[in-house]
């Protein structure tokens, strides 16, 4: 084949997304697929706003919006301890952002994939046994979905195969993953009533953060996050169901009709962990998305992180300035990012003791004294802004020293 400017290994959201973006500008840009049809893996399927300013500015919120994209403007929270929700608005965040974008996560990735292929990327799924060697013009050998067998050189490979990339793997590049703050459950329902269609809703009871992001025709992600000790509350055949009993909270009574809720797809439970690449880059290769590190999904950071990334790589790869020179600031300026979001969730599992049973009067007194601090108050609402909205230099022991004037 013709020595393409890029491979894309990963035909996910990250790479879709960075190849569509690449090839509109005129790249040739060659994306390795492993499926052949998208399937749901429970993830990342919520825009915060400052992701879907992101996702305007590459030019790709409206192929979201025309594959079956909702924009829902609201979020509200809900507690056993309260007798009233807090309500905020995820369309003042940005001027010219109506609220958080929601799409299921398969639909997502074959709408990104078909904008790849439009715009001129060479799209291809079924694709296996891929080996990359890293280098200053790196090759890549693979398997094609009717068994031919492929090679090719390339300006860059970029790797977007997400938590367990075989590109990172094969170019040897450092990875870390974090201790599990607490487990994480989701499942894709169906056959919701009520204003949960509407809205994103928070609730906290018990020893269950629940949270419901509405998507198209009456469907909704749903997630529990809990402590780390139960992690079979969920497994099983008859865990969907036992999933969709336990979202029947009392502090959400007549908030979300769950009665005639169905299961869509599968119910899954797995860490709610911070990773990295502390250096995502190799030797003719670059990380991005899961890849390159992944978020613990308590505030929702994954998908609008990824955007970051095919901003900044996009925006490196078509400089025409040094290469190597650009992918090292997108390296350090993502490090910065992960390091903020892991201290904003970090203080969400402290206001909430790790997600075991809390005296609401307790949970309510962490959180007066988060909002009496303005760079804690500013954590809590960076899900929002995003992480450029914190101080850049803020770290794990700035936030203990404030944390702990309330102790004294």
């Amino acid at each position: 084949m013709d020595r393409p400017d890029y491979v894309v290994v990963g035909g996910g959201i990250a790479g879709a997304a960075l190849a569509t973006v690449l090839a509109r500008a005129g790249a040739h840009v060659v994306v390795l697929e492993r499926q052949t049809r998208y399937r749901d893996h429970v993830r990342g399927e919520i825009l915060w706003s400052w992701g879907a300013r992101l996702a305007r500015e590459l030019g790709i919120e409206q192929t979201l919006r025309d594959a079956g994209a909702i924009v829902v403007r609201w979020v509200e929270s809900y507690d056993e301890g309260a007798s009233d929700p807090e309500r905020d608005d995820a369309g003042a965040a940005f001027p010219e952002v109506e609220g958080s974008i929601n799409i299921d996560h398969p639909t997502a990735c074959a709408a990104l994939a078909e904008a790849a292929a439009t715009a001129g990327a060479d799209v291809r799924f079924g694709v296996g046994h891929v080996q990359v060697e890293p280098g200053d013009l790196p090759s890549v050998r693979w398997t094609d979905g009717d068994g031919t067998q492929q090679q090719t050189t390339a300006r860059l490979v970029v790797g977007a195969d997400g938590r367990r990339s075989s590109v990172r793997a094969q170019a040897a590049i450092p990875f870390e993953v974090d201790p599990p703050a607490h487990l994480v459950a989701g499942l894709l329902a169906e056959g919701i009533d009520g204003s949960a269609r509407e809205v994103n809703l928070q609730a906290r009871e018990s020893d269950l953060l629940f949270f419901s992001f509405p998507q198209r025709a009456g469907r909704a992600r749903l997630y529990f996050c809990f402590p780390t000790a139960d992690r079979a509350r969920f497994a099983g055949p008859d865990g969907a169901q036992r999933f969709l009993a336990a979202s029947k909270l009392a502090c959400l009574s007549e908030i979300a009709g769950w009665d005639d809720a169905l299961p869509a797809g599968p119910c899954a439970t797995f860490p709610g962990e911070d990773s990295r690449a502390p250096f995502p880059i190799a030797d003719g290769v670059v990380l991005v998305g899961d890849a390159a590190g992944y978020e613990n999904p308590l505030q929702g950071q994954g998908l609008s992180m990824t955007m970051q990334d095919v901003h900044d790589v996009s925006a490196a790869l078509l400089a025409g300035s040094g290469l190597h020179e650009s992918l090292e600031h997108y390296a350090e300026a993502r490090a910065v990012r992960q390091r903020l979001a892991n201290i904003s969730v970090a203080l969400e599992v402290w206001a909430n003791d790790g997600y075991e049973t809390q005296d609401p009067e307790e949970r309510a007194s962490r959180y007066e004294h988060v909002h009496r601090d303005e760079i804690l108050t500013a954590l809590v609402e960076s899900y929002m802004l995003g992480p450029g909205s914190l101080p850049q230099d803020l770290t794990h022991a700035d936030l203990a020293e404030r944390l702990s004037q309330r102790e004294s």
